[in-house]
């Protein structure tokens, strides 16, 4: 279990379908109800964003080799890539736009349902829980993610102090993820839940690892302490930690604003840079980026746009040269 009320990793963030609820103790297990709400919302944004980032890396990978390739032939003659953007840079922005495109494209409303598993299903059967996502895609067409899991309390403890009930509520998940009917990835997770008096905290780990490859795999940490709630990823391929990233993702008065914040293991030496990525107020598909100092997130360094198109993600310089990856 990772460490209790841990401060600093990341920003607070609200995302738009995490919903809130009064406590209250439920019929299954005693579990308050908002711990199984909120961690609903989570499991759903983690196995949306994993999988994207999962089934994206590969193509993109090879895409930003030729768009380097096609660079490096025409530098005498066009424009190139700001300075200050790297490839790197591209590919983390890339990802994370694929990991966070459906949720993005959706309205924040009913993209998931749960239901239970029959035990005469033939292949899920050993599976209690069912959770469906239905995903719109910037094309206009529907995405369809299914995790089949079991969840189970492994330790529940409830003591009286000053008058105050302290109670702690530890479990495990492990399940597996269908994409458009085929086994796509497992999935394992830890969950605690801790009330104290009127404060409550609640810690997830979930990790999402690829069936094709089980060496390729993502661990999304969330904490949510009364009304803070942090994010954080660690991307891992062939075995090996390449990125962790703080993220927030806000919907505000309709604008929606994706915060990222790398550091990327492969250049330890770099300055940490945020992005802040605004949805468009007249296009949902185009996102206006800036990329600012963490040390001075006034400063803006520089600032370009992302549109998504049925081909990819198309990149707008200040300087107006275009890559699309």
């Amino acid at each position: 279990m990772f460490s209790k009320l841990k401060k600093g990793l990341l920003m607070g963030a609200t995302f738009a379908f995490v919903a809130t609820a009064g406590i209250g103790l439920s019929g299954c297990g005693d579990t308050p109800q908002n711990a199984k709400i909120d961690a609903q919302d989570f499991y759903a944004m983690a196995a949306i964003s994993s999988v994207n980032y999962l089934q994206v890396n590969s193509s993109l990978s090879q895409s930003l080799l030729t768009t380097a390739n096609d660079t490096q032939n025409t530098t005498q003659t066009s424009a190139t890539r700001p300075d200050g953007i790297s490839s790197d840079d591209v590919t983390n922005l890339s990802n994370y736009m694929g990991m966070f495109q459906g949720m993005l494209s959706a309205d924040g409303n009913n993209f998931f349902t749960n239901s239970t598993v029959a035990e005469t299903d033939e292949y899920y059967g050993e599976y209690n829980l069912k959770m469906t996502l239905s995903v719109p895609q910037a094309n206009g067409q529907t995405q369809q993610l299914v995790m089949y899991y079991n969840e189970i309390n492994t330790e529940t403890k409830e003591e009286l102090d000053d008058d105050e009930v302290e109670l702690e509520i530890n479990s495990t998940l492990s399940g597996i993820i269908v994409l458009n009917g085929e086994p796509y990835s497992a999935v394992t997770g830890e969950r605690e839940y801790e009330k104290e008096g009127n404060e409550t905290e609640i810690e997830i780990k979930l990790t999402t690892r690829s069936l094709e490859n089980n060496l390729d795999y993502i661990v999304i940490e969330h904490e949510k302490e009364d009304e803070e709630v942090e994010y954080q990823y660690s991307i891992y391929q062939g075995g090996t930690l390449i990125n962790e990233t703080s993220v927030e993702f806000e919907n505000e008065q309709r604008q929606k604003v994706l915060e990222l914040e790398f550091l990327n293991n492969t250049e330890t030496d770099r300055e940490k840079v945020k992005y802040e990525i605004t949805q468009d107020s007249t296009n949902e598909n185009k996102f206006n980026v800036k990329v600012k100092a963490v040390n001075n997130e006034s400063t803006v360094r520089d600032s370009f746009t992302i549109t998504i198109t049925d081909t990819g993600y198309t990149f707008t310089y200040s300087n107006n040269f275009t890559e699309t990856v």
